[in-house]
C-alpha cells in the first residue's frame, strides 16, 4: 500500500482530497510533528488513508490546512486514529474545527480483548500480521527533503488502520461490548478534550508541588496560571519560562520584592524587570486568597484513612476485573486506583451518584459490588444505543 501513497503540497491538492475525503465513510489519521523548543508541536506532515488511497499532506510546504477542517468536524465521516486525542488536538488547533465521530484503535483494543494500553506496532502485528519499523520516530519531520524511510515510516501508519477497526469491533464479544465501546468512543466528541486547558489548574500538574501547604498551593496556582498564559502567549516551553523546581521554591518562599526574588538560587540572571514584577504579582494574589479560597493537597487523605480505603478499593478493582474477564475488556479502561478510592469514598460519605463509576456503561460493570461478585447473568446482553460508528457496509 505504501507505494500508493501521494504527496500533497498544494492548496488545490488539499482542497480537491478533502472533498474527496467527505465522500467516504471512513478515513485513517494521523500526524507527524516537532516538539522540542515551542509550547505548542509543530505539524510536519498529516497522514489519511481510505481504502482506495493513502495521502501525506507536507504541512511545511502547506502550512494553512484549514481545507481539511470540513472532513475532521464531519459527523458522517468516521475518523481512525491510534491514541486519537493527542493527534486530534494539534490538527483542531491547525484546522480550527472540532473532531466529530472518532474511533480510536488503542481504546477499542482495549474492549476487544487485548490490552488498551497497546501500541500501535503491536497490535497491527497482532490483528493484521503486519509488522512496520519504528525507526523514525524520532526523525525531524520538519527537514526537507523527507527521506523514502519516512515517506514509508509514516504511510505505514495509517493504511492499515481501518482494517483494524473492522477486526477490533469483530472481536469484541457481543453488542453490549460494542455499544460500550461506542459510548466510550462519544465522549471523544467533547470539544474540552482538545482545547487548552484551564490556566488555574495547571498547578496540579507542577512536580513537587504535593508536597505543600494550602496556603503554598494557592500561591503555586498563581504563578503555574501565569506561567501557563506566559508560554503559550511566547511559544516555549513551560520549562523555558521557568521550571517547576522553581515554581515550588516560589511558593515556598514567597518573596515580598525584587531583590528578595533575585536572591533566590536558579533564578535566571537575565529576566525582564516586567516578568520579575508579574511573578511578584502572582505571589501577592496568592497570599491575599482568604483562607476558605485556598487549595487542598491532592494527598489530603490522612494515613488512617488511606489504609481503611486501601482494602475497599482493592475489593472493587477486583470485582471489575471478575466482571471484565469473560468479556474480554481490559480493566485498567473501567476505573484506576483513584477512580476506586474516589467511588468508596463517594459511597461512605453517601454522596450523589456524580462519579466515574455511577455513570454509563461502567456501572454495569461495579453492578453488585461490594455484596456479590458478577455473575455473567448480572450483564445485558444487548445495548441500543446510539451508533456513534460504522464498518465497511453495515452499522453497529
Amino acid at each position: 500500500m505504501t507505494e500508493r501513497a501521494e504527496l500533497v503540497t498544494a492548496a488545490e491538492e488539499l482542497e480537491a482530497l478533502a472533498s474527496r475525503l467527505l465522500q467516504a465513510d471512513a478515513v485513517a489519521v494521523d500526524t507527524e510533528f516537532f516538539w522540542e523548543r515551542t509550547f505548542y508541536p509543530i505539524l510536519g506532515l498529516v497522514q489519511l488513508a481510505t481504502p482506495d488511497g493513502c495521502w501525506l499532506v507536507d504541512t511545511v510546504r502547506l502550512p494553512d490546512i484549514r481545507a481539511l477542517g470540513a472532513v475532521l468536524a464531519s459527523p458522517a465521516v468516521t475518523k481512525v486514529l491510534h491514541d486519537a486525542p493527542q493527534d486530534l488536538g494539534i490538527l483542531a488547533r491547525a484546522t480550527g474545527a472540532l473532531p466529530r465521530t472518532v474511533f480510536d484503535t488503542r481504546l477499542a483494543a482495549g474492549f476487544a480483548g487485548l490490552g488498551s494500553t497497546c501500541s500501535l506496532q503491536a497490535l497491527l502485528r497482532e490483528t493484521v500480521g503486519v509488522g512496520i519499523s519504528k525507526a523514525e520516530t524520532r526523525s525531524n519531520w520538519l527537514r526537507r527533503p523527507l527521506s523514502d524511510a519516512q515517506l514509508r515510516y509514516a504511510a505505514d501508519d495509517v493504511v492499515h488502520l481501518i482494517r483494524v477497526r473492522d477486526i477490533l469491533l469483530a472481536r469484541c464479544a457481543n453488542d453490549t461490548v460494542r455499544g460500550w465501546l461506542a459510548e466510550e468512543l462519544a465522549r471523544l466528541n467533547d470539544p474540552f478534550i482538545y482545547q487548552d486547558r484551564d490556566p488555574q489548574l495547571m498547578y496540579q500538574r507542577v512536580k513537587g508541588g504535593s508536597r505543600l501547604s494550602p496556603r503554598q498551593l494557592a500561591v503555586l496556582r498563581e504563578l503555574a496560571a501565569w506561567r501557563e498564559t506566559d508560554a503559550r502567549a511566547r511559544d516555549w516551553p513551560r520549562a523555558h519560562v521557568l521550571p517547576d523546581s522553581l515554581l515550588v521554591t516560589l511558593a515556598q518562599q514567597a518573596p515580598a520584592d525584587a531583590a528578595a526574588f533575585k536572591a533566590i538560587p536558579d533564578v535566571p540572571g537575565k529576566m525582564p524587570e516586567a516578568a520579575i514584577a508579574s511573578v511578584l504579582e502572582a505571589i501577592a494574589r496568592g497570599l491575599a486568597l482568604p483562607d476558605e479560597a485556598c487549595p487542598e493537597p491532592a494527598e489530603g487523605a490522612d494515613f488512617a484513612e488511606k489504609r481503611t480505603l486501601k482494602p475497599k478499593s482493592d475489593s472493587l478493582l477486583a470485582h471489575i476485573a471478575t466482571a471484565c474477564a469473560p468479556l474480554g475488556i481490559d480493566p485498567a479502561l473501567v476505573a484506576s486506583r483513584a477512580d476506586a478510592d474516589a467511588y468508596v469514598r463517594t459511597l461512605a460519605c453517601g454522596g450523589a451518584p456524580d462519579q466515574t463509576l455511577m455513570q454509563g456503561w461502567r456501572q454495569t460493570l461495579v453492578r453488585g459490588w461490594p455484596h456479590a461478585e458478577p455473575k455473567p447473568a448480572d450483564l445485558p446482553l444487548q445495548f441500543s444505543a446510539p451508533t456513534v460508528f460504522q464498518t465497511e457496509g453495515s452499522s453497529v
